[in-house]
């Protein structure tokens, strides 16, 4: 019988490999229902998971029902995902940076998308504010604050004429303490991560950091 060969990968998984000794497509990840079961370790919501996935909110509650099949690229990148963020919340508070607790992927509106589609927006993925952003530069704001104060006319006003301050952007090492301070003024801080891509912190992300 051909002596079949273990790869080592970061989930302890062993591939299948084929009487030849090759590497099959055929892989095993952790069992789906584990996403769910990790998430909650981590401490995260169905939404925050999508917001550092890149994936919908809704797909990720089809995954954990057993309603859907994320397929392995995807199922791979939600184990590493978590699997990171397990690390990172065993680091001691006054360890951790900025990189440690932001969300990956920040949604966002354009200055000429209207004050509507940013309402809709942030109430489809239950956002207290959302940045501003043009061709990678951030340009302002727009926060449920500001919102709240709007008139029905002003729904189809250009984001531009209405949207609030930036954001202060911060560097991926930046201390704890420091977005802290920050925080305290602002409703969220933008992390730098270079080719205008950034993350965000919220007051959220930060309680759960100290807490």
């Amino acid at each position: 019988m051909p002596r079949k060969n273990n790869v080592y990968n970061p989930f302890g998984i062993r591939n299948r490999m084929s009487d030849a000794g090759k590497i099959t497509s055929a892989m095993d990840l952790p069992d789906l229902a584990e996403i769910r079961v990790i998430r909650k370790e981590v401490g995260w919501t169905q939404r925050e998971l999508a917001r550092a996935t890149g994936l919908s909110q809704s797909f990720i509650n089809k995954i954990e029902r057993n309603e859907a099949d994320p397929g392995y690229m995807t199922a791979k990148r939600i184990f590493q995902i978590l699997h990171d963020a397990v690390a990172r919340n065993k680091r001691p508070a006054d360890k951790k940076t900025c990189k440690d607790i932001m969300a990956m992927n920040v949604e966002y509106v354009t200055s000429s998308q209207t004050v509507k589609e940013a309402r809709k927006l942030m109430i489809k993925n239950d956002y207290s504010q959302i940045p501003v952003i043009d061709n990678g530069l951030v340009k302002g704001s727009i926060t449920d604050r500001l919102l709240v104060k709007l008139t029905q006319s002003d729904s189809d006003s250009k984001v531009r004429d209405m949207m609030e301050r930036r954001f202060p952007i911060v560097d991926p090492d930046t201390k704890l303490e420091t977005l802290r301070h920050l925080l305290d003024e602002y409703h969220a801080v933008l992390v730098d991560k270079g080719n205008k891509e950034y993350g965000i912190v919220t007051k959220h992300d930060l309680l759960k950091a100290i807490k």
